[in-house]
């Protein structure tokens, strides 16, 4: 089951753009496609409002964006009628084995309670991935729920004792809307990956740096997001 439901929601992610951390987030991703990743067919799962999934045609790829929300989806489509969105149940693609050279998935793990169910769903992006595809996960780093950033807030009582499974509270300044997520380690990805079958091959952990024009707070010294590079 998600953390969050975004039935009333979905209008202010579909609003949202690639601002403050966030912009850090995905800074780095289209250079990670060049460098990793051969061909253009490319699944956004957890698609969301669909920015995301935006992102990777503009890096020239054939992208198709899944997701449970149907309000989410409507928003995707609102945004990129052309675009090709899809709804489906949580880990279940209605795709043949192979039919991807990249899966992408952006702040859609840490909503999953179990590391069974992680890498339930990891397991079936592998099958829908050809042999040699990649996986890119964009999620939080351990350190996100430890310091302030410029556009989200982690200052909870809560998020100061958690252990691996439990649940943390997040505040997206920008949108102005609290989350509740679950807080994985590297080690917990990490073991998730090997049991899906997948092998890391990277994991970037971007910084900012004075050419993104933005005042950072602690991102230029503590990285907040992770961005894994797994191969089939």
């Amino acid at each position: 089951m998600p953390a969050n439901d975004y039935s009333e929601t979905a209008g202010q992610y579909g609003s949202a753009e690639f601002v403050g951390v966030i912009y850090l987030a995905f800074r780095d991703v289209p250079a990670l496609i060049a460098e990793h990743v051969d061909g253009v067919r490319a699944l956004d799962y957890g698609c969301g409002a669909g920015r995301s999934t935006r992102l990777l045609k503009r890096q020239g790829l054939e992208a198709t964006g899944v997701d449970i929300s149907g309000s989410m989806l409507a928003e995707a489509r609102r945004h990129d009628p052309s675009g090709d969105y899809r709804q489906i149940d949580s880990g279940r693609l209605p795709f043949d084995d192979g039919s991807f050279d990249l899966a992408f998935s952006s702040f859609v793990f840490f909503e999953i309670p179990s590391l069974d169910e992680m890498a339930r769903v990891a397991a079936e992006i592998r099958r829908v991935l050809r042999p040699g595809g990649v996986l890119i996960l964009l999620i939080g780093a351990d350190e996100l729920y430890d310091h302030e950033w410029t556009t989200v807030k982690v200052d909870f009582p809560e998020n100061r004792t958690r252990r691996s499974g439990d649940a943390v509270r997040v505040y997206l300044t920008d949108i102005g809307l609290e989350l509740v997520d679950y807080y994985w380690t590297d080690a917990d990805y990490r073991q998730m990956f090997a049991r899906a079958g997948l092998t890391v091959e990277r994991l970037h952990q971007p910084l900012g740096t004075p050419a993104d024009g933005i005042d950072w707070i602690t991102e230029d010294k503590v990285p907040p997001f992770s961005l894994y590079v797994a191969r089939k």
